[in-house]
């Protein structure tokens, strides 16, 4: 919990007025049994989309889209210094200063720039966190670093196949750690089934009456908090170990959910535990704890987090509903805050790892309104609607499409003329209208869409755009033949990178492909799309 503003949570007062016996009695009453979680299949995970390329976790010069431009981020690490790859992949230039990494079928690449060593060469596979040589030093045009550092870069193709040009993105949202892997097999030790700590959390709240997007939810704010680490210290690295009686005076958060100051949770659970340490540290505590709290039980009640949290019915809401009611980090209040993507993203890998099957960012295919009718974010929507994975054999019929979409389109579109589920303007269309954020939204037609958007008072329009990293999750790109929606960069189930979501009636292989991934391009044959943007 990185934030220090409290919403008002009315059972959060509770704990400065109740007696501090009445609140230890009842934290050693509810915390006597641990939960018990279901059985399961050892399995991996990753938390963000791309591992640190140092041990440093601080960016130290960030991106800049202009005046002047900076095309990467920095750290500031001594030379000599480990740089790792931040994703499995392949190594396809290591000329002059560089270091260049293809990933997802070259759809997407990552560059590393001043090296004192190389220890990869052309060719060579690479794995994440695989030492690929030693940092060294170089100067850079302002506002790039001069001396000891490494630059970091991100790059994604353009172009309606993943085949464009290679553009720059700001790969400050899409750095983080590693999952934290558990040494042992299920159940190692104690109450909890998992073959990690991720897996551990998610059963645990499902066997507590929490549904698995819920429990994904959960986990995947855990991850960007802590790791899912119990005994680590906020801005301390993974792994490091900040022992509870050593944290109880910081004011950095702490633990699983980084309880913020550390003592606030570590004070009352070393009471109740009579001073175990170990105990306050384990994994298993902290579950129950966090359980307690949201079940709205002293000591530190948030049975309103609790509430929100069960009134969600996607992956995707129930990220947010943890991350804004619970954790309430610092610019949570702001619903577009990029940290919500974060989560979201880590919370759907949770859930295709752990849930048994694999599910969409908006929930389950059912009806329409358990994946994200009305919910206000359209790149759930979107997702929700679209295959999770591309596939060009898909035909244009309505049985081609998935099933969320063949449900949501005759209800909140319409449209009964030519191959309709192919009709990337009916998608877009579909997606504003079911999402709530825009119910007047044009239903086909890109060239009426793009009239409609440019003359609502609803959208910012820009016609200039010339880089990817300009765009924003939700944006709607429009010309004259062709529209879609950028979502950000995201992984399909074969860790594939794509940005955006699209159906196409026109394609090589018939009459065009129903929703799927696809990736961003700025201008193509029908000329330069216009950016729409709702305004906030």
């Amino acid at each position: 919990m990185e934030g220090k503003a409290l919403p008002a949570l009315s059972a959060v007062g509770l704990i400065l007025v109740l007696p501090l016996l009445i609140v230890l009695a009842m934290l050693l009453t509810s915390m006597g049994s641990l939960g018990q979680a279901a059985e399961c299949t050892p399995t991996t995970s990753s938390g963000a989309a791309f591992g640190w390329p140092t041990e440093q976790h601080e960016v130290s010069q960030g991106y800049a889209e202009e005046n002047p431009k900076h095309t990467g981020v920095d750290f500031a690490v001594a030379k000599g210094s480990k740089v790792m790859a931040a994703e499995d992949g392949t190594v396809i230039d290591t000329s002059g200063d560089w270091i260049k990494i293809k990933h997802s079928d070259d759809a997407v690449q990552t560059w590393y720039q001043f090296f004192e060593s190389k220890s990869v060469r052309v060719g060579d596979t690479v794995t994440r966190g695989q030492e690929i040589g030693k940092s060294g030093a170089g100067d850079e045009a302002e506002p790039g670093l001069d001396g000891e550092h490494l630059h970091f870069e991100l790059r994604i193709r353009s172009g309606a196949e993943g085949r464009g040009a290679l553009l720059p993105e700001d790969p400050t949202d899409q750095l983080g750690d590693d999952s934290t892997e558990s040494s042992g097999d299920c159940g190692c030790g104690g109450p909890l089934v998992g073959s990690n700590n991720q897996q551990k959390a998610f059963n645990f709240f499902t066997a507590n009456g929490y549904s698995k997007e819920q429990a994904a939810g959960i986990v995947g704010n855990m991850i960007h908090e802590s790791g899912v680490e119990p005994a680590r210290l906020q801005n301390t690295p993974s792994g490091q170990v900040t022992h509870a009686k050593a944290a109880v005076d910081s004011p950095l958060g702490w633990g699983i959910v980084q309880w913020t100051p550390a003592g606030k949770m570590i004070r009352p659970s070393l009471t109740a535990t009579n001073g175990d340490e170990a105990k306050v540290e384990s994994l298993e505590w902290q579950l129950e704890f966090l359980k307690k709290q949201l079940d709205g039980d002293p000591p530190l009640p948030e049975g309103g987090a609790g509430q929100q949290l069960r009134a969600t019915k996607s992956v995707a809401d129930a990220a947010v509903a943890f991350g804004r009611y619970f954790e309430r980090f610092a610019g949570s209040e702001d619903l577009s805050n990029p940290r919500y993507a974060q989560r979201k993203t880590a919370a759907q890998q949770v859930f295709d790892h752990f849930s048994g099957a694999p599910g969409a960012v908006g929930g389950t295919d059912g009806a329409a309104g358990g994946c994200g009718a009305g919910n206000g974010d359209i790149v759930q929507t979107a997702m929700a609607l679209s295959w999770p994975d591309r596939d060009e054999s898909r035909g244009p019929n309505k049985e081609d499409a998935r099933p969320s979409y063949q449900e949501a389109m005759p209800k909140y579109n319409g449209a009964t003329t030519f191959y309709p589920y192919t009709d990337c303007g009916v998608f877009v269309a579909t997606v504003m209208v079911m999402s709530g954020v825009d119910k007047d939204y044009q239903r086909r037609g890109t060239g009426s869409q793009r009239d409609y958007v440019k003359g609502s008072p609803k959208y910012e329009t820009f016609d200039n755009f010339t880089d990817i990293s300009q765009l924003k999750p939700g944006d709607i790109l429009v010309n004259d033949g062709h529209t879609f929606i950028y979502t950000g960069p995201f992984k399909d189930p074969a860790g594939k990178t794509w940005t955006a979501m699209s159906a196409s009636l026109e394609t090589g292989s018939g009459y065009g492909r129903v929703p799927q991934p696809s990736q961003t391009v700025l201008q193509d044959g029908n000329g330069k799309y216009t950016v729409a943007r709702i305004k906030k």
